[in-house]
């Protein structure tokens, strides 16, 4: 799956190379609060080419993410490193969000030139079905993935069951990631779900405010 995202935005830009002669001199890139077009970008190759940009900068920085984990869980002491099969499952799901991504820049930047919707509706439909199909599939994909690993005998820390980290023994909200950066939420304590809301409420409520109040 490494190279599927990077071929998905290479398609899509010689789809747009093939089609220079169709695309319009102006196109509608954002719609704001009554769904009105109010932002427009002229045809150049940076306007076209900047979503696609977009998509391979978040593809080349998720495959430095799982390179840095592989050799990260290289150097720690053997007793703590993480079983490589279960390994392989993180990365699976990183590459599945680069896809996603790549699959989202590719068809706006397609789809905003060549179809030049009149409403944000359809891309805003589009982007929430390639995330949750993609990103949704490769969640369930792990899930099952660790389950069987973890009856195979593959020795992996308790309480995770595939991205997710659920220990109703453990009394922590906030614990270390097993895999890779960070800290992860521990979804059996009862104060998981506040927790979320109140980290992605200031993201959400940001992106609403960039997209429709201009």
């Amino acid at each position: 799956m490494r190279w599927v995202a990077l071929g998905v935005l290479v398609v899509a830009g010689g789809v747009l190379a093939l089609s220079w002669g169709e695309l319009p001199s102006r196109w509608a890139v954002h719609w704001g609060l009554h769904d009105r077009p109010d932002l427009w970008v002229t045809k150049s190759v940076s306007s076209v080419a900047a979503p696609l940009v977009i998509g391979f900068f978040v593809w080349m920085t998720l495959e430095l993410v799982a390179r840095w984990m592989k050799a990260n869980n290289a150097r720690i002491d053997a007793d703590a490193r993480v079983p490589p099969e279960w390994l392989a499952v993180q990365w699976g799901v990183l590459r599945a969000v680069s896809l996603a991504v790549a699959v989202l820049t590719a068809g706006i930047a397609i789809v905003l030139p060549l179809w030049r919707p009149t409403s944000s509706l359809p891309i805003a439909i589009g982007a929430l079905a390639d995330l949750g199909l993609i990103i949704g599939t490769a969640t369930v994909w792990a899930a099952r993935r660790t389950q069987r690993l973890r009856a195979a005998g593959v020795a992996i820390p308790e309480g995770y069951d595939g991205v997710f980290y659920k220990n109703s023994r453990d009394p922590r909200l906030w614990v270390p990631k097993a895999a890779g950066m960070g800290w992860t939420i521990n979804f059996a304590h009862r104060w998981a779900w506040p927790a979320m809301i109140a980290l992605l409420a200031p993201a959400v409520l940001a992106l609403l405010m960039v997209a429709f109040l201009r």
